[in-house]
C-alpha cells in the first residue's frame, strides 16, 4: 500500500470486505536460530482447527468477502507440509468459487522447499515468500542452524536459486537481519553485492529488506549485542540502503528506501496486529494478534471453533486496535508496545 494516505490504510484495516489470516500449520521448527523467541511448545495444527479455518473463510466468502490475505507462519510452515497442502488447496477452491481475490504466501526458512511444493503453492495462489539470511555464510551458519547445529546457508541459497530459475510470478522478500556487529560486514564482505547480482538486479520478483535484530523474548539471552536505541538502528539501516543502491539494487526493490522518505505519506504503516480484520490462528486454535509474543497471555484474544466461528474476547482485543481510533502513529506501527 505504498504511496497512499493514512486514512486509506486505516480503511483497509477495518473493512469487512477483506481479511488477513496468519496461519501456524505447526509451531515446531527444523532450525534453532540463535536469537529465536519461540518456545516450540505446540505441535502440528489440529484437524478441527484446519476445518475451522476453511469454515471461517467459507462463511465470510458467502457474506461478501472480496479479498483474503493468507500467510503461513510457524515454527516452520513447510515442516507441516500436509497441513499447508490441505489449507492452501481448500482456501484456493473457496476463493475461486466465490470470486474472492486470494493473496497467499509464507514466512519460511526455505530449507524444506522443493519444486513439487513450489508448483503446488503457486498453482493455489501462494506467490509470496519471505526468507531470512543473516549475512555471508560465516555469519549466517553461526546463527541459523539446524537442530543438529549444522549451518543452513547453502541449502537456503540453493532453494533461492530454485525460485530464481522458475518462471513462476513469485514475490520473494529477502529479509536480511543485522545488528551492530554485522551491519558493516554486510557491505565490506561483498555480501550485498553478491546477493543483488545473484537474485535482485534485473529480476523484479526479488527485493531486499533489512531488519535490525531486536531482543524479543529469549533472543535477549542470545549473546548478540542489540542496538542501544532506534536512532542507532536507523542510522545503520540508512547506510545499508545507500550501500545497496551503490551495489546496483533499484530503489523499488528496497522497500525501506521509500518508507524512510522524510516527506510524503508513504511512511504511514499499519501493523497487521493493529488491524481489526487481521488474526493469527495458532496451531491449537487460539487467536492471537502478534507473531512475536505467543507466550504472553495478553496476545491471546480468542479462539477459532471448528464451525468457523471466531470467539473474540473484546476486552483483550480492543487495546490492539487503539491506534485505529486515536490515529496515533506509534500505536499503529507496533500496538504490542504498551500491551506486552
Amino acid at each position: 500500500m505504498n504511496g497512499i494516505g493514512l486514512a486509506d490504510h486505516i480503511a483497509h484495516a477495518v473493512t469487512n470486505h477483506g481479511m488477513k489470516l496468519i496461519l501456524n500449520p505447526t509451531e515446531q521448527c527444523n532450525l534453532r536460530c540463535k536469537y529465536c523467541y519461540e518456545s516450540f511448545a505446540l505441535h502440528q495444527m489440529k484437524t478441527e482447527v484446519v476445518n475451522g479455518v476453511l469454515a471461517l473463510v467459507e462463511k465470510r466468502a458467502r457474506a461478501g468477502l472480496e479479498w483474503l490475505e493468507v500467510e503461513f507462519f510457524g515454527g516452520e510452515p513447510l515442516a507441516a507440509w500436509k497441513v499447508v497442502a490441505k489449507l492452501s488447496e481448500g482456501l484456493s477452491a473457496i476463493c475461486q468459487h466465490h470470486g474472492v481475490r486470494l493473496m497467499g504466501g509464507m514466512t519460511t526458512n526455505l530449507t524444506l522447499l522443493d519444486r513439487t511444493r513450489l508448483d503446488a503453492l503457486v498453482d493455489r495462489g501462494f506467490f509470496f515468500f519471505q526468507v531470512t539470511l543473516d549475512g555471508p555464510k560465516s555469519v549466517h551458519d553461526e546463527r541459523r542452524t539446524t537442530l543438529g547445529a549444522k549451518g543452513t546457508f547453502d541449502q537456503i541459497w540453493e532453494n533461492l536459486l530454485l525460485l530464481k530459475r522458475s518462471d513462476h510470478p513469485v514475490e520473494v522478500m529477502l529479509r536480511i537481519h543485522f545488528d551492530p556487529a554485522t551491519s558493516k560486514l554486510l557491505h565490506t564482505s561483498g555480501f550485498i553485492r553478491d546477493l543483488a547480482n545473484a537474485f535482485v538486479v534485473g529480476d523484479d520478483r526479488f527485493s531486499i529488506h533489512f531488519n535490525p535484530l531486536e531482543p524479543w523474548g529469549r533472543a535477549s539471552q542470545s549473546g548478540i549485542a542489540f542496538f542501544s536505541n532506534q536512532d542507532a538502528a536507523d542510522d545503520a539501516l540508512s547506510t545499508l540502503l545507500t550501500q545497496s543502491i551503490m551495489a546496483g539494487v533499484p530503489t523499488r526493490q528496497l522497500p525501506q528506501a521509500e518508507a524512510m522518505a522524510p516527506t510524503g505519506e508513504s511512511g504511514h504503516m499499519v501493523c497487521y496486529a493493529a488491524r481489526a480484520n487481521s488474526f493469527v490462528v495458532r496451531s491449537d486454535g487460539r487467536i492471537a494478534k502478534c507473531t512475536v509474543a505467543f507466550e504472553n497471555e495478553k496476545n491471546t484474544v480468542g479462539r477459532l471453533l471448528p464451525s468457523g466461528e471466531l470467539e473474540i474476547d473484546h476486552q483483550r482485543h480492543m487495546p490492539w486496535l487503539r491506534g485505529l481510533i486515536s490515529g496515533d502513529a506509534e500505536s499503529l506501527r507496533c500496538p504490542a508496545i504498551g500491551i506486552i
